[in-house]
């Protein structure tokens, strides 16, 4: 499969990847609640609408228009795409409202089964997040869908996935992160007495010469993704 490199449209965090992220890829984020990882997967969204690629995000946590605040308030301007047509929010959340183990287990052949259908309309999907959505899922299911994502990533489309640690069983969790093309680690450290976030890029097929596997940042509402210089930092 030939790759090729998508700029994130944010320079810093380009110059520190190397040019941006492969596509196509499965991408997964996995990360804390608070640690970023939903920040990097929608700027690396927002990149590929630049090009004027075509995407899907399937939200688990927030109704479109949430989702588009929440974007906006980290300076990733979604909305003109979301407008425009060329970026389609699915929500699944639905307030006041818990699912049962038997609605619970129907919701990833849903999703599986509405990529398959309208693969061809979009270039790159943004799952946010998978924790959600595997609550009641046996392993069959869930391997089930990765499996469905590989086939769609060859026939050129890209995901990006987040999710939450010790949602899986560790075996099942492997399993996962084998099914992908790149594993990305996001958490919190503490440095100077201030918390920032640390990306460690485990694996990424297609990564660009030069980049970076592991780099500090910050998440700014003025500013948006924020590298950090570790020596500053620590000074």
């Amino acid at each position: 499969m030939i790759r090729k490199i998508i700029p994130t449209g944010n320079e810093e965090l380009d110059t520190r990847l190397g040019g941006g992220f492969p596509y196509p890829n499965i991408i997964l984020f996995e990360g804390d609640h608070g640690s970023g990882k939903s920040a990097l997967a929608q700027q690396f969204l927002y990149g590929a609408l630049r090009l004027g690629m075509r995407g899907l995000a399937i939200v688990t946590e927030s109704r479109p228009r949430e989702y588009i605040k929440s974007m906006a308030e980290i300076q990733i301007p979604a909305e003109k795409y979301y407008l425009r047509g060329s970026l389609n929010i699915v929500s699944v959340y639905l307030r006041r409202f818990r699912w049962s183990p038997e609605h619970g287990r129907l919701i990833l052949p849903t999703i599986g089964e509405y990529i398959d259908r309208v693969h061809r309309r979009y270039d790159i999907f943004l799952i946010d997040s998978l924790t959600q959505l595997f609550t009641y899922a046996t392993t069959d299911l869930i391997l089930n869908l990765f499996s469905k994502l590989r086939i769609v990533t060859s026939r050129g489309r890209g995901f990006l996935l987040t999710i939450h640690p010790s949602t899986l069983p560790e075996d099942l969790s492997a399993k996962i992160r084998g099914m992908c093309d790149g594993y990305l680690k996001v958490s919190n450290t503490v440095i100077g007495g201030k918390i920032y976030k640390v990306l460690s890029i485990v694996k990424m097929k297609g990564f660009p010469p030069g980049g970076e596997s592991s780099l500090t940042f910050d998440v700014d509402p003025a500013l948006g993704i924020k590298i950090v210089p570790i020596k500053a930092a620590k000074a």
